[in-house]
C-alpha cells in the first residue's frame, strides 16, 4: 500500500499540531487485542527454561518462571499502538472512529516512514517498527499453535509483535495496519496537573496550557526526546500529575490529503486549512476533500475543495 488512512475526530488542535496517540493495550477498545494467552505464555516460557536452566544459586525455577510470565502477559504495555487502515470510504469506520461523519480521515505516505525516531531506541528494541504491520484476523486466538517464530527465539520480540497484530475476525472489516512503538518514541506527553507548574519545569523542557487543568509537555531538543516516558512517570509517581497520555508526531512530509466528512461544515474545513498554514508542523503540499453522501448507494464519495487563495 503506497498510502494509508488514520480515522479521527475532528479536533482543531490536530491542525496546530499532528499528534497521534501511541495507545497502550490496556486503554484499547478490544479486551482481547494485544493480550498473550495462557496456552501461549506457557509456550513460551516451557522453551526459555528448557534451554536455559538457572544455577543453583539463583532463585528457584517456580520463582523465576511466575517472573517471566508476567513479563510476557505484560510486556506490551511498555508500547504504543497506532493504527491505521487502507480504506478512507468505510461507512462504518466513519461512524465509529469519525465521530458520525463530523470528523476526518488523514492519508499519510506509507513509502517513507512517517515518523522522526529516536535512533537509540531503534537499536535497542526489536519490537519497534519503522514501518507498519498488516493486521491478521482469526476466530482462534492464539495458543499451543502460535507461530514457532514467536517461540523459538531468546528474546520476546516476535511473542509481543505477534499478539500486537493478531484480531477476532469481527474486527475484518478495518482492514488494519499497525504501527508498534516503544513508548520511549514519545514526543508529546499531555497531562493533567495537580500541583504548581513550576514543579514540572525544567530548562530543557516545553511545558505549555492547552485547556483547564491539562498540559502539552516536549522536550525542545530532539536528543532528550527518549527521556519523555522517564521524566513524566518520575511526577507522576510524585503526585505532580495525572492522565498522562502520550503522544508520536507525524513528519512535515508525512500527509497527503484530509478527507472531511460529509457532516462537517465549510466553515470548520476553512478553519482547519488556516490553522495548518500557520503551523509549521505540515507541508504545503496537502490536498483537502470533502464528503458527499450518493443519492443511489449507500457509499461516500469526495471532491477536492477548491479554495479561491493558494498558500
Amino acid at each position: 500500500m503506497k498510502v494509508l488512512y488514520k480515522y479521527m475526530p475532528f479536533r482543531v488542535s490536530f491542525f496546530d499540531d499532528p499528534l497521534l496517540r501511541l495507545t497502550p493495550p490496556s486503554a484499547l477498545n478490544d479486551p482481547f487485542d494485544s493480550k498473550p494467552t495462557q496456552l501461549a505464555i506457557n509456550k513460551k516460557s516451557d522453551f526459555f527454561f528448557n534451554a536455559s536452566r538457572a544455577d543453583d544459586d539463583e532463585p528457584d525455577d517456580d520463582e523465576l518462571r511466575s517472573f517471566y510470565e508476567n513479563d510476557l502477559r505484560y510486556g506490551l504495555e511498555k508500547f504504543g499502538i497506532i493504527s491505521l487502515t487502507e480504506n478512507h470510504k468505510n461507512l462504518l469506520m466513519w461512524s465509529h472512529y469519525a465521530k458520525d461523519h463530523s470528523g476526518v480521515v488523514i492519508e499519510v505516505s506509507n513509502e517513507h516512514p512517517i515518523f522522526n525516531y529516536h535512533h537509540l531506541t531503534y537499536r535497542q528494541c526489536g519490537v519497534s517498527k519503522q514501518h507498519p504491520i498488516k493486521v491478521e484476523y482469526t476466530n482462534v486466538r492464539p495458543g499451543q499453535d502460535i507461530p514457532d517464530t514467536a517461540i523459538y527465539e531468546y528474546f520476546e520480540y516476535n511473542f509481543y509483535t505477534h499478539f500486537a497484530t493478531v484480531k477476532g475476525t469481527p474486527w475484518e472489516y478495518e482492514q488494519e495496519y499497525r504501527y508498534l512503538l516503544t513508548l520511549d518514541e514519545a514526543d508529546v506527553g499531555l497531562v493533567r496537573l495537580l500541583k504548581k507548574i513550576e514543579d514540572i519545569q525544567e530548562p530543557r523542557l516545553s511545558v505549555r496550557h492547552v485547556h483547564e487543568d491539562l498540559y502539552k509537555v516536549e522536550y525542545t531538543s530532539p536528543e532528550d526526546r527518549e527521556l519523555l516516558k522517564w521524566y513524566l512517570a518520575i511526577h507522576q509517581g510524585r503526585g505532580n500529575i495525572c492522565d498522562v497520555i502520550l503522544f508520536k508526531r507525524l513528519s512535515r512530509d508525512a500527509i497527503k490529503a484530509i478527507y472531511f466528512g460529509c457532516r462537517v461544515s465549510d466553515d470548520s474545513i476553512k478553519e482547519a486549512r488556516n490553522r495548518i498554514i500557520k503551523s509549521g508542523f505540515y507541508s504545503k503540499e496537502i490536498t483537502f476533500y470533502k464528503g458527499k453522501e450518493s443519492d443511489d448507494l449507500f457509499e461516500i464519495s469526495f471532491e477536492e475543495v477548491n479554495f479561491h487563495e493558494k498558500y
